[in-house]
């Protein structure tokens, strides 16, 4: 396993500066916003390009630098795309795949689990279930839909 790398501020600002000039996208730092999250339980990152918002699952604060960056351009070249490309482009279509590439990565949707091996295992999730009942026979079932009157 690797060292853990520790993440600071300087480090983030640096990587959105490198990635802002290797996609000739200026004052890319200024439109983005970067928090952590402790709630991600399956997933790595999130993007919501609309509100300049990025949010990393704390795990990667604990991982190794590259892990780390991989993640962060992934993320950021969600942003960017939706900048360049408008609503139209896919979330890992194929401008999002070449921005990654520009950036030296390869353009892939998860990372090995061997590299993060400290990610929570994805919870299951729970289905709603409702009784259905039937008086004229006595009887009921669980059912994964609700029944309407």
């Amino acid at each position: 396993m690797h060292p853990p790398n520790p993440i600071n501020s300087n480090l983030v600002d640096d990587l959105i500066e490198k990635f802002s000039a290797v996609w000739a996208t200026p004052q890319l730092a200024e439109r983005v916003q970067i928090s952590f999250s402790a709630r991600f339980r399956s997933s790595l990152g999130n993007c919501r390009p609309t509100q300049g918002d990025i949010r990393l699952s704390s795990v990667l604060l604990d991982s190794p630098q590259e892990v780390f960056e991989e993640v962060l351009c992934h993320e950021l070249a969600h942003m960017v795309a939706f900048e360049l490309y408008g609503p139209a482009a896919k979330p890992h279509g194929r401008e999002w795949k070449a921005l990654m590439q520009q950036a030296g990565y390869a353009p892939r949707v998860r990372m090995p689990r061997s590299l993060v091996p400290h990610l929570p295992k994805k919870m299951p999730k729970r289905r709603p279930r409702w009784v259905h009942r039937f008086p004229i026979f006595k009887k009921s079932r669980i059912g994964r839909r609700p029944v309407l009157k």
